[in-house]
């Protein structure tokens, strides 16, 4: 990666207030046909974030989102009152073996994975989200925090049956992650705020189309609530996990 400093800014405007009208009446069409519903919360939640490495979230990288600071801000409450709680904690970062280039696949054909050297700082987790070293850190091949990783099965042996999602990027990584996570059977939560992206309309756009479809998005506060009242007894193997 050339030594450039990246900083995104909204090179466009766009219309908030008429696309937050569309959005209404496109969420009374989907619950006339039955869509929308709530999933709600399970009794023993685990937060993974999606891709909140340096690369996405400070400045100076070609994957620098905008609004970064306010994502890791939002993101940090959840993870505070997640960590007080007990709840496990899963980052993940997308990265590879610079030089090497055999383990990127197709994917660096579109965009450049070549940029995510696994072994660059880049690829740490940010500080601004006070990483903890007992929290596993799943370096990732592609968009979903599920594809190609151990991540549902280590779930599942917790007794996991809710996943909060927090992360970049909406239109990508947090999408087939929200996806994946619903489709291996949690009830999936991604907290407003959250949810970072390059580009303006994009993280409202699938906010919203998730909402309908994948999860549930709620405010940040309510997520802070829930997990507020999580007792760490209900994961099945969080004794044997914790037993050093």
């Amino acid at each position: 990666m050339k030594n450039q400093d990246y900083k995104f800014v909204d090179r466009y405007e766009f219309d908030e207030e008429l696309l937050k009208k569309a959005f209404a009446e496109a969420r009374e069409i989907y619950k006339e046909r039955g869509f929308q519903r709530k999933m709600g919360y399970g009794k023993a939640p685990a937060i993974t974030t999606v891709d909140m490495a340096k690369a996405w979230m400070s400045e100076g990288h070609p994957f620098t989102c905008d609004k970064s600071e306010e994502v890791c801000a939002n993101a940090l409450k959840v993870l505070e009152a997640g960590r007080k709680a007990g709840v496990p904690i899963f980052h993940t970062t997308t990265g590879y073996l610079g030089d090497a280039k055999w383990d990127m696949g197709r994917w660096d054909e579109k965009i450049p994975m070549s940029a995510l050297d696994i072994n660059s700082e880049w690829m740490e987790i940010d500080p601004k989200l006070k990483p903890r070293p007992e929290e596993p850190v799943i370096h990732k091949k592609y968009a979903s925090n599920f594809f190609g990783t151990d991540l549902a099965n280590i779930l599942n042996f917790w007794g996991v049956d809710t996943v909060i999602v927090m992360g970049a990027t909406a239109c990508a990584c947090v999408r087939h992650t929200v996806m994946d996570s619903t489709g291996h059977g949690f009830k999936t939560i991604v907290p407003e705020g959250t949810i970072g992206d390059r580009v303006p309309g994009v993280i409202e756009w699938n906010l919203f189309d998730m909402d309908a479809k994948f999860c549930d998005v709620v405010p940040v506060e309510e997520v802070v609530k829930y997990l507020e009242g999580i007792d760490p007894s209900v994961y099945s193997k969080h004794e044997r996990a914790m037993d050093k």
